[in-house]
């Protein structure tokens, strides 16, 4: 099976059991109740420090960066002092309130603009980077998605994912009886070596204070303009 139809399959398995995953409705209820608490209740953006400082070295202080699901901000705080501007495209209403709410008063001409609309569906803009965090969970599509932000990267595509549980949960196929899993990262590579997309995939362990260690990936890549070459690490 390719890994994009794995993607695919697992995620239409999932709406089964969790309706959020297809429930537009759900899921806004969900983070109504949630997002005014997310910061404390999910502080990776806090504390994955040698993950943003390699995501931030990436950026250049006259570039652009799109963010697909920047919830409260967490993550674009700490990158927008490495670009000259930032697009976030968050469907959420109630995470759009809290990014606002969020963003500091003494930076407020910088305030990114948001655009409410899922990945999928909103209009194509080149920018210089396209950036996500732990966003792609509802994305059924994972390919086109995927493809969709290195059209729109004149640079460099980046993506931050949670690895293992309990802190992310792993794409669960199952199948003539039998039950595959498949962590995101991992997943998310599968597909881009399935689109022979050149990419890296760094991991880090961050001590999220409650005793579990936490795995992130960060994984990036060039588009068609930029090379491919990475530095050794």
């Amino acid at each position: 099976m390719r890994p994009s139809a794995f993607w695919a399959l697992a995620f239409e398995q999932s709406t089964h059991v969790n309706p959020r995953q297809s429930d537009d409705f759900q899921e806004e209820a969900f983070w109504q109740d949630y997002a005014p608490h997310y910061d404390e209740r999910s502080p990776l953006a806090r504390l994955a420090t040698d993950v943003v400082a390699d995501a931030s070295a990436l950026l250049c202080p006259s570039d652009s960066l799109l963010e697909i699901g920047p919830g409260t901000g967490a993550f674009t705080r700490r990158l927008a002092g490495c670009v000259a501007s930032i697009i976030g495209v968050e469907p959420s209403a109630a995470m759009r309130t809290e990014f606002v709410r969020r963003w500091p008063d003494d930076d407020a001409q910088r305030l990114p603009q948001l655009i409410a609309a899922k990945w999928e569906d909103c209009a194509a803009q080149v920018v210089d980077h396209v950036f996500s965090a732990n966003a792609l969970y509802r994305v059924a599509d994972i390919a086109t998605a995927l493809l969709k932000m290195t059209a729109c990267a004149r640079r460099r595509v980046i993506l931050v994912q949670t690895v293992g549980r309990p802190h992310a949960n792993p794409l669960v196929l199952h199948a003539q009886g039998d039950t595959y899993e498949r962590e995101r990262a991992d997943a998310l590579c599968d597909v881009l070596g399935e689109l022979e997309i050149t990419f890296r995939d760094r991991r880090y362990l961050v001590d999220r204070g409650d005793h579990t260690a936490c795995e992130v990936a960060l994984i990036d890549w060039s588009s068609a303009g930029e090379s491919t070459e990475f530095d050794a690490d």
